[in-house]
C-alpha cells in the first residue's frame, strides 16, 4: 500500500521543522561559543580552577588523569577546547538509558558558572533534570564546612605527616550531631600491602587518588578510634553558595582520578584546589611546588584573613581513656583493669566498695579498657561482646551519668614551628674545626619543641649536613637522612605500645677512624624497645631499644657490613624552652670495629622558628663538639 499524498507532506513537514530545529540549535550553540570567545572565558582563572589546568612549558596542563573528566580529545591541554565542547555537550538530547547522566549532569559547577557568564536561554537550552546530583546534594545537606586535620600517625607511611580532610556540616551553628554529618576526602587508592613498596610508589605517583564522600562517623572512627589520633575542627567561613558551588565540583570529581604523590599532589593539596574552586578570593594552592605538608595547608588557611573561624578540639579514644583513667584512685583501677581484662560476679561485687559516681567512672574506663583490647572490630568474639554487654547492664543499673573530662585542650599544630629547616653551625674534632649548612625538607626531630606535634616522636626526611673541614679545605657530606623516624611511647600496662626506630641514609663511617668523602657509607637501622616517663624534675622520658644494623661502602672490607647491638638514652625537659638529650649507643659487627658512640645535644628554643643547639658526640675514637643556629620556615 504506497502512503497518501498528505501524508507525505506530514512527514516532510516534520522532517523540515525538525531540520530546522536543529539549525536553531546549532546557530544558538555557535553564538554561545562566539560569546565565550569574545568574553574569554576559557583564559579566566574560575575555568581553569574547574579543570584544575596549570602552567606547562607554555601552555597549560590539566593535573586531572581521568580522562572521562574531559569532553574534547585535547580538553586536558587545551581550555579552548574543552570549553567549546562543554557547551556544546550541554545541547545533548536526554538518553534513554537511565543510568547514564546528561553533561549538564556530570559537570553542574561548570554548567552554572557558564549559565551565570552566558545567560542561558532556558528554551533554547533547556535546563536538564538532575535527580541523582539533586538527591545526593539534598543528602548531604551543607550549611557550613570545616577543615579536620588528623595528628600525625607513624604507624602507616601515608599519615606519617597528618592528614585533613572536609566535614561538611548539616548545621551551620553549633555542632550538631555529627553521625549526620559527611566529609569529602582525598586519598590514594594503594595496590599494594608492602610498606616499603608503597611509599615508593607514592613518591612517584605510580597509584592513583580519588575523592569520596564517607559518614563523618566514620573518620572518627578510623582515625580517633582505630588509629588514636586527636582530631583539630577549623570551621571555615564560606558563604552558603561558595558551599553549593564546592559541592557541585566535588560531584565533579567523582568523575576522574589524580596520580597520587605522597610529597607534593596529596590529600591536603587537593582539598585546597576544591577550595580554591568554591572561593574566587583564595588563591592557596599555587605556593607549593616541592612539597605540601597538611600542617603547613592548615597554616595557609590561617593565614587568610576572615577565612578560618571556630576551632574545635576533637580528643581521640586513648586520650579520653587516659584522662578517665587518670582520675581513679589505685583501689579504683585494680577493678577497673580487672573487669576490663574479665567481666565475672567477683569483679562486679568488688564494685559495691565504691559510692556509686565512684562505680560509674570505674564501669566506663573498665569499658574503655575493654574496647581498646579488642581493637574496635566490626565483628566481635562472643566473649567480648558478653563482656561488654554485662558491664553496659551493671553500667546502666546505676543510673547516672558519666562524670565530665574536662581534657585540657593541647597547643595546636599552628603554635608549632615551622616543617622546613635550615641551620648553620660551628665545630670542633680531634684534628681540626669545621663549618657546617644542613636543610631539611620536613618535619620535626626530638630536640625540638613538641608543641604542635607528636610528643616524643620524630620524622625527619631529605636532611643534608654539609660540611667543610677547615684542616683538608675540602667540604664534604657529613650526613644525608632519607627517612628517620623515631616514635618514644611511654609504657603504659593498657596500651602495650612499644617504642621504635627506622632510619636510611648516608652517614660517616667515624668507627674507621676516617671523615671526608672517603669515608661516606649507606645505612640502613631499625630498632624496637621500651621508653618510661618520670617527673622527678619537670619531665624526664627514659628509653632502651635493640638496634640491628645494615651498612654498605667501599671503606668496609668486603663492601657491607651488618650487625645488632642497642642504645638507650634519656629526653629531658628541664623546662618548657629547653631540652637535652644524653644517648649511648653500641653496635658490634661481625665485619669491622663497633661502633661505640655517646651523645648529648641541648636545645634552646628561642622562639617558633629559632633554635640554638649545643652538642658533644664522641664516636670512639673520633670526637668532636658544636653549636648551631636553626631557622624554621
Amino acid at each position: 500500500m504506497r502512503p497518501s499524498f498528505s501524508a507525505i507532506l506530514l512527514a516532510l513537514a516534520l522532517l523540515w521543522m525538525a531540520s530546522a530545529g536543529a539549525t536553531q540549535e546549532f546557530a544558538y550553540r555557535d553564538e554561545l561559543i562566539g560569546s565565550s570567545r569574545e568574553l574569554k572565558l576559557s583564559a579566566q582563572r574560575k575555568w581553569h580552577r574547574l579543570l584544575h589546568y596549570q602552567p606547562s612549558g607554555r601552555g597549560w596542563r590539566s593535573e586531572a588523569d581521568g580522562p572521562r573528566f574531559f569532553l574534547a580529545t585535547e580538553g586536558r591541554t587545551d581550555s579552548q577546547a574543552e570549553l567549546e565542547a562543554t557547551i556544546t555537550a550541554f545541547f545533548e538530547p536526554l538518553s534513554t538509558d537511565p543510568k547514564a547522566q546528561h553533561p549538564q549532569c556530570r559537570f553542574p559547577a561548570r554548567y552554572l558558572w557558564l549559565q551565570n557568564k552566558l545567560s542561558f536561554d532556558p528554551v533554547r537550552l533547556p535546563q536538564r533534570p538532575c535527580p541523582d546530583f539533586e538527591a545526593w546534594r539534598e543528602a548531604i545537606g551543607a550549611q557550613a564546612v570545616s577543615l579536620v586535620f588528623a595528628d600525625a600517625f607513624l604507624g602507616n607511611p601515608s599519615s606519617m605527616y597528618g592528614h585533613t580532610f572536609l566535614r561538611m556540616h548539616r548545621q551551620a551553628s553549633g555542632e550538631g550531631d555529627a553521625l549526620l554529618d559527611y566529609t569529602i576526602n582525598f586519598e590514594g587508592t594503594p595496590d599494594t600491602d608492602n610498606m616499603i613498596l608503597y611509599t615508593l610508589r607514592g613518591v612517584y605517583g605510580a597509584f592513583r587518588g580519588e575523592y569520596s564522600l564517607q559518614p563523618f562517623y566514620l573518620k572518627t572512627q578510623e582515625y580517633s578510634d582505630l588509629e588514636c589520633r586527636d582530631l583539630w575542627d577549623y570551621r571555615l567561613n564560606l558563604a552558603q553558595a561558595q558551599i553549593d558551588f564546592m559541592l557541585r565540583h566535588a560531584w565533579e570529581m567523582g568523575s576522574t582520578y589524580f596520580n597520587y604523590y605522597f610529597f607534593t599532589k596529596n590529600c591536603s593539596y587537593q582539598l585546597l584546589t576544591l577550595l580554591e574552586a568554591a572561593d574566587d578570593a583564595l588563591d592557596v594552592s599555587a605556593g607549593f611546588r616541592l612539597q605540601v605538608i597538611p600542617a603547613d595547608t592548615v597554616r595557609v588557611l590561617l593565614a587568610q584573613p576572615g577565612l578560618v573561624g571556630d576551632v574545635h578540639y576533637r580528643p581521640s579514644y586513648v586520650t579520653e581513656t587516659k584522662a578517665r583513667r587518670a582520675r581513679l584512685s589505685t583501689d579504683e583501677l585494680a577493678v577497673a583493669t580487672e573487669l576490663g581484662r574479665k567481666v565475672d560476679a567477683a569483679g562486679l561485687d568488688a564494685l559495691k566498695a565504691f559510692p556509686p559516681q565512684r562505680q560509674v567512672l570505674v564501669l566506663d574506663s573498665a569499658h574503655d579498657y575493654l574496647r581498646y583490647r579488642s581493637g574496635f572490630y566490626l565483628d566481635e568474639s562472643t566473649e567480648t561482646l558478653k563482656a561488654e554487654h554485662a558491664l553496659l547492664v551493671a553500667r546502666g543499673r546505676l543510673g547516672k551519668p558519666s562524670l565530665d573530662l574536662d581534657i585540657p585542650r593541647p597547643r595546636p599544630l599552628e603554635s608549632g614551628h615551622d616543617t622546613a629547616r635550615a641551620a648553620l653551625g660551628f665545630g670542633i674534632n680531634r684534628t681540626s674545626s669545621f663549618e657546617e649548612l644542613s636543610w631539611r625538607g620536613a618535619l620535626h626531630d626530638l630536640p625540638a619543641a613538641d608543641d604542635g606535634y607528636a610528643p616524643d616522636s620524630q620524622l625527619e626526611m631529605l636532611d643534608v649536613r654539609l660540611r667543610f673541614d677547615n684542616s683538608s679545605r675540602q667540604p664534604y657530606i657529613e650526613r644525608l637522612d632519607l627517612v628517620d623516624i623515631i616514635a618514644l611511647t611511654p609504657w603504659d600496662p593498657w596500651l602495650r605500645k612499644p617504642s621504635w626506630e627506622f632510619s636510611t641514609g648516608v652517614d660517616q663511617a667515624k668507627e674507621l677512624g676516617c671523615h671526608g668523602a672517603s669515608c661516606m657509607s649507606y645505612d640502613l637501622r631499625g630498632g624496637a624497645g621500651l621508653s618510661t616517663l618520670t617527673h622527678l624534675g619537670r619531665r624526664e622520658l627514659y628509653y632502651a631499644m635493640a638496634e640491628a644494623d645494615f651498612g654498605a661502602a667501599p671503606i668496609f672490607e668486603q663492601g657491607w657490613r651488618s650487625g645488632a647491638g642497642g642504645k638507650a638514652g634519656v629526653l629531658v625537659d628541664v623546662t618548657h624552652s629547653w631540652r637535652t638529650i644524653f644517648e649511648a649507643t653500641y653496635i658490634g659487627y661481625a665485619q669491622s670495629p663497633a661502633q661505640e658512640s655517646l651523645r648529648l645535644v641541648s636545645a634552646w628554643h628561642l622562639g617558633r622558628d629559632t633554635e640554638l643547639r649545643l652538642s658533644l658526640d664522641r664516636r670512639v675514637p673520633d670526637r668532636e663538639a658544636g653549636v648551631s643556629f636553626h631557622l624554621y620556615f
